[in-house]
């Protein structure tokens, strides 16, 4: 623990160089916190209740950490463990360089309070120009644990996906916290101009549209086209994800959460994915074994899935539950279709064109049973699961007809 005579920043010595200042800040407030300031001694926000379950499920108890604890396990890992790993990092902003990197400053700058994580984006001063990270901490058992699978996750499904658009993990580690708590932490990629999205009531006229959290500027919301534009940029990337053989896939993942992040440039839309909670296969299926009418099925209810999870999210993130416009249902199909190998595509377009309306609701009601994680999901797709089959189905057949 710092005490409030010390200076607020700490120092990180890069053999043979100077020391490195590093400073702390808290999203959403001026300055720099150090002891004295109102928050300093203040416990984080509590988690969620899905994570105080887990907790409890797994006969822990949740410990009560400080904003001065959490900096201090912060410095911690920079001044140790994450050295190596912040070496790696700048190696791959500066491929050139083949010394070692010695930066002026580091500013730690606590962004928000997740259901497993308190992030923390590190922005990093060196040759003119700052570089930023993010080190994800957990403070819970629950976080752990899904730090583990999460940090596994993220290098089986990087092969798959073009690079960038999921986070680099360049390290991870277990950090001493107080009253014996271990507290893992991995520092990966920042995506810089990137932000989360969500739908909600636009005021201006009392529809739904998309808002994108701008927290430099403002938040604003998308146009039609643009909000079509991220439905299927989704879908690219989760069928992307998916491995045909094995029938692994990314999941869970939901929009209320954040897990994916926009940037808007010039009216272009550009996606990223930023968590991968889990990478594991279809049905519980998994076995290269598997026949070809096995692996087109587990493909048609991974497929079915992503038209329905597309449409779901929370009203500006935490609010009612939310289905997105029939816009969403076209994209989506666009989307899977695009991220698929030509061979696949035919099989799929075919199979899936071999069910009548009926047919397809039936499938898709079993999938809506087996993959809903709560019940108002699943009051949600019963609401508009005929409307969801019939516009599905007319986006198929502009498939067959224009693929």
């Amino acid at each position: 623990m710092l005490r409030p005579e010390q200076h607020p920043a700490a120092s990180l010595f890069v053999p043979g160089g100077a020391a490195i200042d590093i400073r702390y800040r808290i999203t959403g407030y001026d300055g720099f916190v150090q002891p004295g300031h109102p928050l300093w001694q203040k416990s984080l926000p509590s988690m969620n209740r899905a994570a105080r379950l887990s907790a409890s499920a797994d006969g822990a108890t949740s410990k009560v950490i400080t904003h001065a604890e959490y900096f201090e396990a912060v410095r911690a890992y920079l001044t140790g463990a994450g050295r190596s790993h912040i070496q790696q990092a700048l190696a791959a902003h500066f491929p050139q360089n083949e010394t070692l990197f010695e930066p002026a400053r580091m500013d730690v700058v606590l962004e928000k309070h997740g259901e497993f994580y308190h992030p923390a984006r590190i922005d990093i001063l060196i040759y003119e120009r700052s570089i930023s990270l993010v080190l994800n901490v957990a403070v819970t058992p629950a976080g752990g644990d899904c730090m583990a699978s999460e940090v596994a996750a993220l290098g089986r499904v990087a092969p798959r996906l073009p690079p960038g658009t999921i986070p680099m993990v360049y390290g991870h580690a277990e950090v001493p916290g107080p009253s014996n708590l271990t507290m893992p932490m991995f520092l990966a990629d920042w995506f810089n101009g990137f932000h989360e999205f969500h739908l909600s009531i636009n005021p201006r006229d009392g529809r739904q549209g998309m808002v994108v959290w701008d927290t430099q500027d403002r938040p604003f919301y998308l146009s039609e086209q643009q909000q079509a534009d991220v439905h299927r940029q989704v879908a690219f990337l989760l069928t992307r994800a998916y491995d045909p053989d094995t029938t692994d896939q990314v999941y869970p993942w939901h929009h209320a959460a954040g897990d994916f992040i926009v940037r808007i440039s010039d009216a272009s839309v550009v996606l990223r994915l930023i968590t991968v909670r889990q990478y594991a296969p279809t049905l519980g299926g998994g076995d290269k074994g598997l026949d070809d009418e096995a692996r087109l099925m587990a493909l048609l209810v991974f497929f079915l899935n992503l038209t329905l999870r597309n449409r779901i999210d929370r009203l500006d993130g935490t609010g009612d539950m939310a289905w997105a416009g029939s816009r969403a249902v076209a994209a989506t199909v666009r989307g899977a279709i695009e991220a698929l190998s030509m061979a696949l595509k035919r099989k799929l377009v075919d199979f899936l064109n071999s069910y009548d309306v009926s047919e397809l609701m039936n499938v898709l009601r079993m999938v809506a049973d087996r993959y809903a994680l709560m019940p108002m999901e699943k009051d949600l797709i019963r609401a508009h699961l005929a409307s969801h089959g019939e516009q599905l189905a007319a986006a198929l057949q502009a498939v067959r007809h224009n693929p």
